[in-house]
């Protein structure tokens, strides 16, 4: 989705293809190019999680919300969402605004523990799992 194509129009301003490593980008680019793709990244990430946040409200009507993970961390997304909320948003402590990448591999781990025993290969891959349905569910 949005990192993807970051990704390309990155690639694409540096005149380089999907081959080429995709770390070494950044340094093809002056400083003032790469602020203006990350501000732009930034506007659009919070524009579409602070949209999804008011369509959450609207649907049902939630006394309070938690941010939590990395992007709780981002401080143009707590200020837009306080404008445009009108409830209490609760944070994690900023200690705790991390990489959601540990919580996904642990749920992941306890998915695999109530599944039969099947190759790693045989897995579906299902991007959109919800975490809540799965956890405790499956």
């Amino acid at each position: 989705g949005l990192k993807t194509a970051l990704l390309r129009a990155v690639q694409a301003e540096t005149g380089n293809d999907y081959t080429f490593p995709s770390h070494e980008l950044p340094g093809l680019l002056d400083e003032a190019t790469r602020n203006d793709f990350a501000a732009s990244f930034q506007h659009v990430a919070v524009e579409t999680l602070v949209d999804k946040a008011e369509k959450a409200f609207h649907d049902y009507s939630p006394a309070s919300v938690v941010i939590a993970g990395g992007v709780a961390a981002n401080q143009e997304l707590r200020k837009q969402l306080q404008e445009r909320l009108p409830l209490a948003i609760e944070y994690a402590p900023m200690q705790l605004c991390t990489d959601n990448a540990a919580m996904i591999a642990t749920l992941g781990y306890y998915y695999a523990q109530k599944m039969d025993p099947i190759s790693p290969y045989d897995f579906e891959v299902i991007p959109s799992l919800s975490m809540t349905k799965t956890a405790w569910a499956v």
